[in-house]
């Protein structure tokens, strides 16, 4: 399947298939229309090494919500770990490689939102 046709549901498919391939613990809220949003789609923690890796999934095409923005800024203050992931990312390697137990920066942020601007 190209990866630019892949739809958020089949990425989510993807990446918790080699979640449980790699071992790790994962939480998603299938049904989130009572839950605050902007909550992202998955959280994963690793039981052996404690990483603790925080995702939310994208088509190729797919923007983040104003709500989406203010939780990813809120756990950069928090020093989480946050993807932001689209299909090509596992094509690039970007979630294989986060997904690689013990591999993990610690208390690293990826994102690409200034967090003063939600502050």
């Amino acid at each position: 399947m190209a990866e630019y046709r892949m739809s958020e549901a089949q990425l989510q498919d993807a990446i918790l298939e080699l979640a449980e391939l790699r071992g790790w613990l994962f939480f998603h809220d299938y049904d989130s229309r009572r839950n605050n949003p902007g909550w992202p789609d998955l959280f994963l923690l690793h039981p052996r090494t404690g990483e603790i890796v925080i995702a939310e999934l994208k088509a190729a095409r797919g923007r983040l919500s104003g709500d989406q923005k203010v939780w990813i800024a809120a756990f950069a203050v928090a020093g989480i770990t946050v993807h932001v992931w689209r299909p090509i990312d596992l094509t690039n390697g970007q979630i294989n490689r986060a997904l690689t137990p013990g591999t993990a920066p610690s208390r690293t942020v990826v994102t690409c939102y200034p967090v003063e601007r939600y502050l």
